[in-house]
């Protein structure tokens, strides 16, 4: 009798500093793979910034144990260098050395509806005249934005109140959307919107935002939300995938 093909799940995070949200975000996604073990053999996690688990050895490891395609999750939020350049040339080696394994890469989950429920219940909540969505933003391609700028605005439908997108690096717009309320005597509430806080979110982005304004308010990231499992859950059993050409601004 034919052996069924095993399916694996590799995960690839960004990694942090912080051995306690590397701990938290594994165990978010051993119960996203409790939501897909019926169609799941097998799953690992691969660090973008680890020279252990690789995406190249873990990707190496669950070929070994027999896996016969492997899904792809960028646990990202948007579609930036990371997933659309660094991960694929990552994982270019199993074309050639094992051709009978297929490789699908999945869309990031930023744009989720359980992640757009996440950010509503925190605008909800926040008294401000405005609320500044800052993301992490990326220079080399334009969707990210458009993405960012998209879920702002329909948050602004749902919650009747003025949500402003902006980012760290991307447009690097975040000081002057900040700097302008500021002069207009605006009150304003941040939500970085981001996986947890971590030392990006705690160092520079709170320092950056705070020698704007000293008594500007934040809210948490999205801080290891359940919401977070089931985003993830749906993009893999619906094997989501981007469907359009990114447009490479640098």
């Amino acid at each position: 009798m034919k052996e069924k093909p095993m399916k694996s799940i590799l995960y690839v995070v960004h990694g942090s500093q912080i051995p306690e949200k590397n701990a938290q975000l594994a165990d978010l996604l051993i119960k996203v793979g409790q939501e897909t073990a019926t169609i799941i053999n097998l799953q690992e996690i691969a660090y973008l910034e680890r020279q252990t688990d690789t995406i190249e050895i873990v990707a190496e490891r669950l070929i070994e144990k027999g896996t016969s395609e492997i899904l792809v999750v960028p646990v990202l939020l948007f579609p930036a260098i990371h997933t659309l350049v660094d991960i694929p040339n990552e994982l270019a080696f199993i074309a050639e050395k094992y051709p009978h394994v297929q490789v699908t890469l999945l869309k990031n989950f930023g744009d989720e509806q359980p992640i757009f429920e996440i950010l509503s219940d925190k605008v909800a909540q926040i008294t401000s005249d405005e609320v500044i969505l800052l993301a992490h933003g990326t220079r080399h391609f334009a969707e990210s934005s458009v993405m960012l700028e998209t879920i702002a605005r329909n948050l602004s439908e749902k919650t009747s109140k003025i949500v402003r997108a902006v980012d760290y690096l991307g447009k690097g717009n975040y000081d002057k959307a900040i700097s302008e309320n500021l002069e207009n005597n605006i009150s304003q509430t941040v939500i970085p919107f981001f996986l947890y806080d971590g030392d990006l979110v705690k160092k520079r982005i709170h320092k950056s935002v705070w020698a704007i304004d000293p008594t500007i308010a934040f809210t948490t990231p999205l801080n290891f939300d359940s919401r977070m499992i089931t985003a993830l859950a749906d993009i893999i059993r619906e094997r989501k995938q981007y469907d359009t050409d990114f447009i490479r601004l640098t």
